[in-house]
């Protein structure tokens, strides 16, 4: 078996999975929702499963065999890519808290379910067109194409990559400008108004609490930080759930909605705009 012909089924198995995620989640929403963390179409924890199912249980024999050992399989594979993630980048892409018999969320007894019963149809329905597919292409053209393909998948993971290291680096430095900031801006700001207003101090933080001041200073903050984000980060940002850090998963939400607003408002505005002409 060659490798170049594992890597293509790598990669169409992702796409395919890209494909079953977005359409999902699409629907469910009832609006587009492009998964996946990376920027090409693809999921690559389901290639990985999949050229895992074909390797690993096509001498098993049995259906059923092949279905308990998907089941297992696909919860070890969750259960570790989500924790890895997590600890390299602080960011959950799936959540499964509001199922029953979840484990931290990672993993649940109904998913792997369902991903034994695709571990079925991918080695007995759609592995055989997949090596047809492969044979089909002459050792160079193969080859070439595995080549091809790595080369994207490859560079698509390192921006990826130091995309979420970015976007961690600016939720740490929003964090700090906001708590280093917060208490000498919001004195000046009492002091400001209490001179301009002819208003007591006390009178004056009656009406503006210090929660009030902190929110007003973390929007902005939130706005300057969107505002930085290129596109590639901005994908990365909405392509993930939450945040596990706590501080991180408010922030990050407040990001994200942010950035659902300004396109919300770009439309309209091109909207707008296309009526006038």
């Amino acid at each position: 078996m060659q490798v170049s012909a594992l890597f293509i089924w790598f990669i169409l198995y992702s796409i395919i999975g890209w494909v079953y995620e977005t359409v999902y989640c699409s629907v469910k929403s009832l609006k587009w929702d492009n998964r996946g963390i990376l920027m090409g179409p693809y999921c690559p924890i389901y290639g990985v499963g999949a050229v895992l199912d074909v390797l690993l249980c096509g001498g098993l024999g049995s259906g059923w065999a092949v279905f308990f050992a998907c089941m297992a399989g696909s919860a070890v594979l969750e259960y570790a890519t989500s924790y890895g993630m997590e600890r390299m980048f602080h960011a959950v892409w799936w959540d499964y808290s509001d199922l029953p018999l979840n484990l931290h969320g990672r993993i649940c007894l109904p998913c792997s379910v369902g991903f034994g019963v695709a571990g079925v149809v991918v080695l007995y329905g759609i592995q055989p067109f997949m090596v047809r597919v492969t044979d089909w292409m002459p050792r160079d053209i193969q080859e070439l194409a595995a080549l091809l393909f790595m080369a994207v998948f490859a560079a698509d993971c390192a921006l990826t990559a130091d995309s979420l290291t970015q976007i961690n680096e600016k939720l740490e430095a929003t964090m700090r400008e906001i708590d280093t900031q917060i208490a000498e801006k919001y004195e000046a700001w009492i002091e400001n108004s209490r001179q301009n207003l002819s208003d007591g101090l006390a009178a004056l933080k009656e009406k503006i609490s210090f929660d009030e001041f902190r929110e007003r200073r973390t929007k902005e903050e939130v706005g300057k930080t969107v505002s930085t984000l290129n596109w590639i980060q901005a994908r990365v940002l909405k392509s993930s759930i939450s945040f596990r850090l706590p501080a991180h998963k408010e922030l990050g939400s407040r990001m994200k909605n942010a950035l659902s607003f300004r396109r919300g408002k770009g439309k309209r505005e091109g909207i707008k705009g296309e009526d006038i002409k």
